[in-house]
């Protein structure tokens, strides 16, 4: 198995859509709506904001991260695209899910065929030295209270629960790596 860990391409804009669809346990038949938003240069989950995982050259998964003080003006572009059945007031009302200074750690998925091979653990590593070298101070990311399994992986990683937050419904836990100048 030859993997590689890079940042993507936009020619990845198709993994990147399968990836943010799958980290929100959302139907794949609005992939094409995602493509096209994964293949922009100014969106949340750009192809520019994301890191690939590829086995012997095919993206087997992805993870998306960005530095959070772009995140409400990437917000504002992105959202009233991919959710345009919802209310504009209300997408614009949601709390911000990360704060200037935090390496945000978006969404993350691995096709199945390639799961509990450390690919996640390496994509994390990869994003986390990014964020370093972008100044960021900490690593952050929510995971869903209905997600345990999840919240143990990230746990296993070294990321603690540091507060909590409703986001569409839902209460997560907000989590960063703690002590850590990312």
């Amino acid at each position: 198995m030859n993997l590689e860990i890079r940042d993507a391409r936009i020619d990845d804009a198709e993994i990147v859509a399968w990836t943010v669809l799958t980290a929100l346990d959302m139907e794949i038949h609005d992939l094409d709506k995602f493509i096209k938003s994964c293949s922009a240069n100014d969106t949340l989950y750009s192809w520019r904001n994301a890191m690939v995982a590829t086995v012997d050259k095919q993206a087997v998964g992805c993870l998306i991260g960005y530095e959070g003080s772009r995140y409400r003006e990437l917000r504002e572009r992105t959202w009233p695209q991919l959710w345009d059945d919802m209310d504009p007031e209300y997408l614009m009302s949601v709390e911000d899910e990360t704060a200037p200074g935090e390496f945000y750690l978006d969404s993350m998925a691995i096709q199945p065929g390639h799961r509990g091979l450390s690919i996640g653990k390496k994509l994390m590593t990869y994003a986390i030295e990014k964020g370093k070298a972008l100044g960021c101070k900490n690593a952050t990311l929510l995971v869903d209270t209905h997600k345990p399994r999840l919240e143990a992986y990230y746990r296993s990683l070294g990321f603690e629960v540091f507060a909590q937050m409703e986001y569409f419904g839902h209460i997560y836990n907000r989590m960063r790596l703690p002590n850590t100048e990312c």
